[in-house]
């Protein structure tokens, strides 16, 4: 699995999600011309998220669904943030 990808894939739905909650705080101010820009941006970083997963899918597990590519690349996530988060507590627990 690529963690260029995965990166890529979290980054890319991150944005998106915000742009999303960007284009709520427009809308509840009524800056309409913000909202329909904030939310083409936020579809916009959906479908890179979206093409980022389907491309690892169509290289790497042809015959998968992209729930599947989705769930490994969960996975492949959290066991990254677990051993960042371990390996700050190993050397935080033995500084002399």
């Amino acid at each position: 699995m690529n963690r260029g990808a995965v990166v890529n894939f979290f980054s890319a739905s991150l944005t998106s999600v915000l742009l999303f909650c960007i284009s709520g705080i427009f809308a509840s101010l009524g800056l309409w011309i913000s909202v329909v820009a904030q939310s083409f941006v936020g579809v916009i970083w959906l479908f890179l998220a979206y093409f980022s997963l389907k491309n690892v899918r169509d290289a790497q597990f042809p015959d998968k669904s992209l729930f599947f590519v989705a769930r490994d690349f969960l996975g492949v996530w959290v066991l990254g943030s677990a051993f960042m988060v371990s390996n700050g507590a190993r050397r935080l627990l033995r500084r002399d």
